[in-house]
């Protein structure tokens, strides 16, 4: 038996196992205008933990700051359900979502570095979902 056969293998499988874990992650792409706002507040975060400015800027209203220079957002976990607001309430029909945020470089908006309790308000518009009001819980 050759030894020759396992080696060819082992590399091989070394190869490809290399050529997989050094793959970029792609970015999101900025969901469609018929897109629920639960798909909307996930490519959201994605983005802004990615530092992808085109989407967060996108997808956010002049009404409030992407998350995109300053402060980062470099994580977040605990989606929680959404809380509709009518616009009775909000003064715009709102949909908002309770989560927790990792930042740094807030200063500019008042934001410590660390981890909060945060959550983001999407409003419908004709182009789809789009982040309105955001803030501490």
């Amino acid at each position: 038996m050759s030894i020759r056969k396992p080696i060819v293998a082992v590399i091989t499988a070394v190869t490809i196992l290399t050529g997989c874990s050094g793959r970029a992650q792609e970015a999101p792409s900025t969901p469609s205008a018929d897109s629920d706002s639960r798909q909307v507040v996930t490519t959201y975060l994605k983005a802004a933990v990615g530092h992808d400015c085109q989407v967060t800027r996108s997808l956010t209203a002049s009404s409030t700051w992407a998350w995109c220079d300053k402060p980062r957002m470099t994580a977040y976990k605990g989606i929680g359900s959404v809380v509709k607001l009518s616009a009775q309430e909000a003064g715009v029909a709102l949909e908002c979502y309770p989560m927790t945020v990792t930042t740094r470089d807030g200063q500019g908006r008042g934001l410590k570095e660390g981890t909060r309790p945060w959550t983001l308000c999407f409003q419908h518009t004709e182009a789809g979902y789009k982040l309105y009001q955001q803030g501490m819980r």
